[in-house]
């Protein structure tokens, strides 16, 4: 008969970062994050909770190394992508894209979590996750304004607006969220270049 090949099937009892992230995230995701226990994460897993405590010290450590990850991640993409010659449209596009991206994946997109849920010191820390993306995205307006590209000139009100809308996908049916990257970035960038009003 046909050989079937087994799955490789991870060790019982057996866990390691990343597997513990992205089956927290999902739930967190899904369910949300009160509603998500280390119970919940560990039966899901096949371990026992003191496995998942040897890689987190508590639910709250996991929801952080995903914001961490996620905004590690989005900075070596800008990075990669960014060209610092091209003008504030293109460079608004370069991050929008980016940015889509990095919510269409569980992990990454805790890093649009609900603040509220977090003790003070995380608080802090993903104030400051915040604020970085935030200046990212305001120097790029600052720069389409000033080379013409973009009518930008109350930069800050506009990037909380762009944050607005596209964190927003978060919420999105996963049929929709599961469009390419570039069918969900084109849409937002035509709304923010061209509106949708008929001149």
């Amino acid at each position: 008969g046909s050989e079937v090949t087994p799955k490789p099937v991870r060790k019982r009892g057996t866990v390691n970062r990343d597997a513990i992230m992205n089956v927290a995230s999902v739930m967190f995701r899904e369910r949300g994050y009160d509603r998500t226990s280390l119970d919940d994460i560990a039966k899901a897993l096949h371990v026992t909770k003191p496995s998942l405590y040897y890689h987190f010290s508590s639910k709250e450590d996991i929801l952080l190394a995903c914001i961490e990850t996620g905004y590690a991640l989005f900075k070596q993409w800008l990075e990669e992508r960014d060209r610092l010659e091209a003008s504030g449209k293109e460079r608004l596009a370069i991050f929008i894209f980016s940015y889509v991206e990095l919510l269409k994946d569980n992990v990454l997109s805790v890093l649009v979590s609900d603040e509220r849920v977090m003790s003070d010191p995380s608080k802090e820390l993903y104030r400051r996750y915040k604020r970085l993306l935030h200046q990212e995205l305001v120097d790029r307006l600052e720069a389409g304004h000033r080379d013409g590209s973009l009518k930008a000139s109350d930069t800050r009100h506009l990037a909380f607006a762009i944050f607005g809308m596209i964190n927003w996908m978060v919420n999105w049916p996963p049929a929709e969220i599961n469009r390419p990257t570039t069918e969900i970035a084109e849409q937002f960038l035509n709304l923010l270049f061209d509106g949708i009003a008929v001149d």
